[in-house]
């Protein structure tokens, strides 16, 4: 799901991860759009922006999910590796060449660790030089390289609107094209041969949702009812070897938070984060310039 980086030509053969990637997509639009977070005031691009940093969410936990489940290799941080992992699959979401909009995405994503790094917080929420996280101003400037380093020529642009040093920028296209090779090798073998029967599969599970979400009842339902998140897991449990029966739940947290359970083979994702995303869309000036 984490791995094809360029556009693939449109008479070859589409890989199962770009359908599974395209489908989150489909699954966040849902989400945001039938619930009271989509309010009549907010404007496309925070509907964008909201989007883009769920189904980045979502990636970063399935990161974390098959570094587990199939002992991929890991030199360094898991979680650098998670959202490498994550920021890589928005491309198989977003064609760049047809969706003039793409860049900006990525922009996004990056933005988004702006606004934590920025944001005043409580002493139990900030994270310490000694964790298992990146700071929030180093994932900034990691998806920031990233984001540049993927078309330097054409993203140059990049560099001024996120401030990334040109010291850190002159490597962004190498950084690049090693994440590209990295996941490209993890494709290659780590994916079910033809003939392998399926033994284990990723089961979704929705909770109640919150109570302070209006619509909350009515958005399970038509997300339940699209069959999404469903497809989504058939996906990956066909497309890879997984060694036991996994899960996929969509919870009410009382946090805007997200995780994947080594132990219980559970990833899950909260209704509090999309709300999250939104608040934080409001604060960035650049999607708010025409309120």
């Amino acid at each position: 799901m984490l791995i094809q980086l360029k556009l693939i030509k449109k008479h070859a053969t589409i890989s199962l991860m770009r359908l599974f990637t395209r489908q989150l997509c489909s699954v966040f639009c849902l989400l945001y759009a039938t619930s009271s977070v989509a309010q009549e005031h907010d404007s496309a691009e925070q509907l964008r922006f909201v989007t883009t940093n769920s189904e980045f969410t979502l990636l970063h936990e399935m990161g974390h999910l098959l570094i587990h489940e199939l002992q991929l290799p890991v030199l360094g941080r898991e979680e650098d590796a998670a959202d490498q992992l994550g920021f890589i699959g928005l491309f198989l979401i977003h064609e760049r060449q047809q969706t003039p909009d793409f860049p900006m995405r990525l922009l996004d994503v990056a933005d988004y660790w702006r606004l934590e790094w920025q944001s005043a917080k409580d002493s139990e929420e900030q994270i310490q030089a000694w964790d298992s996280h990146a700071l929030d101003e180093q994932r900034f400037y990691n998806i920031a390289c990233l984001a540049y380093g993927s078309d330097p020529k054409n993203l140059e642009w990049i560099i001024e609107m996120t401030g990334l040093p040109e010291e850190r920028a002159f490597y962004c296209q190498d950084e690049y094209e090693q994440a590209k090779y990295a996941a490209l090798w993890f494709r290659e073998h780590f994916k079910r041969t033809s003939g392998e029967p399926v033994k284990h599969r990723i089961r979704v599970i929705y909770d109640t949702p919150p109570h302070h979400l209006d619509g909350g009842s009515e958005l399970l339902e038509k997300v339940k009812a699209s069959g999404e998140l469903e497809a989504v897991a058939e996906r990956a449990s066909e497309f890879f070897v997984l060694p036991r029966d996994l899960t996929l739940r969509v919870a009410s947290c009382g946090a805007p938070d997200s995780w994947y359970n080594t132990i219980s083979g559970e990833l899950t994702l909260c209704y509090e984060r999309i709300a999250h995303f939104r608040k934080l869309a409001r604060k960035l000036p650049r999607l708010n310039s025409k309120a």
